[in-house]
């Protein structure tokens, strides 16, 4: 499994599209900060802290680049019939399916810290540290970092269900909408659901909407430092991340790859 995984990520290290992604990710990060610094230049100041403070409100954002890092691991297996090769080679299915949720993982954590070091680091070069009324310096780094720790497992638990998606679904068109239906639009869908039925059946459906990863995430801005919802979170993100890799690895070892 070790040589597996350490084969994944020297192929997603040499791929020009990891560094051209990440590069573009970082370029929007850069645009974002100038925005804050031409904006104190020609009104109120905004500090620091409240300029890092906005990370919590784009949390979203880490589902979406899920996608991205699912796609540079997964690269078009199904396509360009590399899967079948690795199959035929002898490789488990079990070590193929893990091997590659791992890298994707591990990618979306490179990732994660990337940006959220590099945007941090030019907030704090191009923006003064302390203003008027707002987040001071430390407020803003314990908010963001009490948010962090929340969103990560919930971000592993999108990872997961991409990684099933990809594996399940031919063609990463398909794949792709089937995660976006699972992440974004399922708990919509099982919500409306639970107002219209009412009851205590309208009650569970309610409850099971709020477990969604994306509605863990929304939810975790508004408690910081609540250390149960802390935990509720993790516990969240693990559950999904369990069923989504039980439910991909027996769809992969019953399916027939051509």
């Amino acid at each position: 499994m070790l040589n597996y995984i350490r084969a994944e990520v020297y192929k997603l290290l040499h791929r020009p599209y990891t560094y051209i992604a990440l590069g573009a990710l970082v370029a929007l990060e850069a645009l974002f900060v100038s925005m804050f610094a031409f904006h104190n230049a020609h009104s109120l100041v905004t500090p620091f802290g409240a300029a890092i403070v906005a990370i919590v409100e784009m949390g979203t954002i880490g589902f979406c680049i899920c996608l991205l890092t699912g796609d540079i691991v997964f690269a078009g297996q199904y396509k360009n019939s590399t899967l079948k090769n690795e199959v035929s080679f002898g490789l488990s299915r079990t070590r193929i399916y893990l091997g590659k949720l791992i890298a994707q993982t591990l990618l979306s954590i490179a990732y994660l810290v990337v940006m959220m070091a590099f945007f941090i680091a030019l907030c704090a070069v191009c923006l003064p540290m302390e203003a008027g009324d707002f987040y001071t310096a430390a407020e803003g780094l314990t908010i963001v970092g009490w948010f962090l720790a929340a969103g990560l497992p919930l971000w592993i638990g999108g990872q997961a269900v991409l990684c099933m998606c990809l594996f399940l679904v031919n063609g990463e068109m398909a794949s792709s909408f089937l995660y976006v239906g699972i992440v974004f639009v399922l708990e919509t869908v099982i919500g409306l659901a639970g107002l219209l039925a009412g009851g205590p059946a309208g009650d569970a459906l309610l409850t099971l909407a709020a477990y969604f990863p994306r509605n863990m995430l929304e939810g975790a801005k508004e408690v910081v430092g609540n250390m149960t919802y802390m935990g509720q979170a993790w516990l969240v993100g693990a559950f999904w991340v369990a069923v989504s890799t039980a439910a991909g690895l027996y769809g992969f070892g019953k399916k027939e790859i051509k």
